[in-house]
């Protein structure tokens, strides 16, 4: 989760800033947000799936029996299942992350501007 977060952090600023041009009047629109946010959340899983899957598979009840070491789990996930094994159950996680960073990024801007009239 740790790795997610802070790859889906800066990302959403770069896409944020691809998508609005670089114009500082966007910063506080939910859409560009929330647009940017679910970029992020599906980037930030392609980019961190490789090795969550290979920390699940080290945290699996045979991994001691079928593994030394990370490199070697890596070395045969690779020769036997090939590299889509490393994107085992990705799309799910796109989707959900897509989602669940989409809308947090959009309401960001809209609490935000609200605490702001409150305080």
């Amino acid at each position: 989760q740790m790795t997610n977060q802070g790859v889906r952090m800066p990302l959403q600023v770069h896409v944020f800033t691809m998508i609005t041009l670089g114009d500082e009047s966007k910063k506080q629109s939910p859409i560009y947000n929330g647009i940017a946010g679910s970029c992020a959340g599906i980037g930030s899983v392609f980019l961190t799936q490789p090795q969550d899957c290979v920390k699940s598979r080290l945290q699996g009840e045979a991994a001691k029996e079928l593994y030394t070491g990370t490199m070697d789990c890596v070395m045969k996930m690779t020769r036997n299942e090939g590299p889509t094994a490393f994107f085992a159950g990705a799309v799910p996680r796109m989707v959900l992350l897509g989602a669940q960073s989409g809308v947090g990024f959009m309401l960001f801007p809209i609490i935000s501007q609200l605490l702001n009239q409150v305080m």
